[in-house]
């Protein structure tokens, strides 16, 4: 899948996801890291509504890999 260049297409792919996060791999264009994160701290937010926590991440050129897994309660 090519890396998302939307933020509208970021947080549909995060809340739309079936599976567990241990599986889900958001592949994000450089475009979407603007110097002040707000982009990110919006789709951290769908990512924590779901009970997901970051769980690393792998640079490639043009774009990052995201990883994600459960919030541990």
């Amino acid at each position: 899948m090519p890396p998302v260049t939307s933020l509208d297409d970021a947080k549909r792919l995060v809340e739309s996801f079936p599976g567990r996060p241990e599986d889900f791999v958001l592949a994000l264009s450089d475009e979407l890291l603007d110097p002040f994160g707000m982009n990110m701290a919006i789709i951290m937010d769908r990512v924590l509504a779901r009970g997901w926590a970051p769980n690393g991440f792998e640079q490639q050129q043009g774009f990052r890999e995201y990883r994600y897994k459960m919030l541990k309660e």
